[in-house]
């Protein structure tokens, strides 16, 4: 992935070196199409394993600037460390690209999914890790949120030291004052399938949509969009005498808001509608209804034309 980063982004990975803030989070984006073709097993991995390969991709476009910052001739680049590869334009086929949303047989999978936002929560920052101490041995260490919790962070069941045998006894960091160090963007979307895009009397279904760090506020509700992302199930933490409510989600990786090809499309069905009821007298404009009647029938639309000027 670092050669591939080289030969197809060098100069998106050069402008996010001359960047100055080192802690914002960065995005270079993937042409699916492109890495297939270039390289068949890396597409293969990310399509069939993408939780484990997308963090290997952005571990990737680090090493790759680290290569780029060795043989740079300037000292005014910075490795931006929050940078992420954003995987867009999958091949159009029923397995990768839907117009209806996935189902459970789909969790694990990289998708393309297409619908219109509907809801859109307030931007959040959350906290994806903890540190824990334990009391036992004085050993310190992290635990990161579970995705399919709700980003809840489970108390820990042992002391990750050998030498120890604590499994009760642990203390928070956060709780003695100190400041998390690990937060990120976070912002859900409530997303629905287009209704022009099922079969008749089908009623559109909706899911929510994942988004964090820099995808964060991309789109509003009404927009149409694509998004790329993984399937994926969550549920909140299991209490006793409460049934457990699982639900599908999708992580995104990628957005895409379409509006312009859905604004461009009508303009263009407009234009067409306007050059056939005005093709015979410019100056005179029918009402839809009786356009629609006199459409592709020379004699009547000129008795009317003859009415009207009579």
């Amino acid at each position: 992935m670092q050669s591939y980063a080289l030969e197809y982004h060098k100069e998106e990975l050069l402008h996010v070196l001359q960047e100055d803030e080192e802690e914002d989070h960065y995005s270079i984006t993937i042409n699916a199409l492109t890495l297939l073709e270039s390289s068949p097993w890396m597409g293969d991995i990310l399509l069939t394993s993408p939780r484990n390969t997308l963090p290997l991709f952005d571990s990737a476009l680090v090493a790759a600037q680290r290569t780029l910052l060795k043989v740079a001739e300037t000292t005014d680049l910075t490795i931006k460390r929050n940078i992420h590869a954003r995987v867009t334009r999958l091949p159009v086929c029923p397995e990768l690209t839907r117009d209806v949303l996935p189902k459970t047989s789909d969790v694990g999978n990289f998708l393309s999914v297409t619908g219109t936002v509907i809801r859109a929560t307030t931007i959040k920052l959350l906290d994806c890790e903890k540190e824990f101490v334990c009391n036992q041995c004085r050993h310190a260490f992290t635990v990161e949120a579970d995705f399919e919790q709700y980003y809840s962070v489970c108390r820990p069941s042992k002391c990750p030291n050998e030498d120890c045998n604590n499994v009760s006894n642990f203390t928070v960091l956060a709780e003695q004052g100190s400041v998390p160090s690990h937060c990120r963007n976070y912002q859900e979307l409530k997303m629905q399938e287009q209704v022009q895009r099922l079969g008749v009397g089908t009623i559109p279904r909706s899911m929510w949509v994942v988004l964090e760090d820099d995808l964060v506020d991309s789109c509003k509700p009404g927009d149409d969009v694509t998004i790329s992302g993984v399937v994926l199930r969550r549920w909140k933490p299991v209490t006793v005498d409460s049934r457990c409510h699982i639900e599908l989600v999708l992580k995104a990786n990628q957005v895409q808001v379409t509006n312009e090809q859905r604004s461009n499309s009508l303009l263009t069905k407009d234009m067409v509608r306007e050059s056939v009821e005005t093709s015979l007298v410019p100056s005179l404009v029918f009402p839809s209804s009786v356009t629609y009647i006199l459409y592709n029938k020379y004699h009547r639309k000129l008795s009317a034309f003859l009415y009207c000027v009579k």
